[in-house]
């Protein structure tokens, strides 16, 4: 359906063409859009605002915590190979870590059960917190001079985070995972 419930027609000119909208936006994020949206058994009313939005609130604040870990672990020549064992973390960490462990539990029983917008949603929310959360909460330890252990565990945080964030959202939306 169009934007306004009515079914799309080429003869009523509101009709989307997939085409132009693929070229335009590319195909993950329409995907997105339109399993975050409505359930797939569902009308779907389409409008290509939504999919700007889409790409605004969830491909940019995935983008944006991804280029923040990746400019400051540059920096800092942060390196993978080490590891804090989870209990010797800041609380925040956990949290971070805990929530992620939800999010997965509840996409993964989403999606088994054919409930994608379900599983979208949770990763938008969880998306947020990453950003919005732990990300904002975490700076001043990504901006410390030395690498002591706490900015470690940040980046080890952020790090694990985002590689399973990445496989969260891969089924979706497989192009930008």
């Amino acid at each position: 359906l169009d934007e306004k419930g009515e079914k799309m027609s080429k003869s009523k000119g509101n009709a989307a063409d997939p085409f132009e909208l693929i070229n335009k936006y590319g195909v993950d994020a329409i995907r997105w859009y339109m399993m975050s949206n409505t359930p797939p058994w569902e009308n779907l009313k389409f409008s290509e605002r939504g999919i700007v939005e889409t790409q605004r609130k969830f491909f940019n604040t995935l983008s944006n915590v991804y280029a923040f870990f990746a400019t400051y672990a540059n920096v800092d020549g942060y390196s993978s190979a080490s590891h804090i064992a989870i209990e010797d973390r800041p609380e925040m960490d956990r949290w971070i870590m805990s929530r992620l462990a939800s999010t997965a539990a509840e996409v993964h029983e989403a999606l088994e059960e054919y409930h994608p917008t379900r599983a979208a949603r949770a990763i938008e929310a969880f998306s947020d917190e990453l950003s919005n959360w732990y990300v904002r909460r975490s700076r001043r330890r990504f901006w410390r001079g030395e690498m002591d252990q706490d900015k470690q565990a940040a980046y080890e945080a952020l790090y694990f985070a985002l590689i399973q964030f990445v496989k969260l959202i891969a089924p979706i939306v497989p192009f930008v995972a």
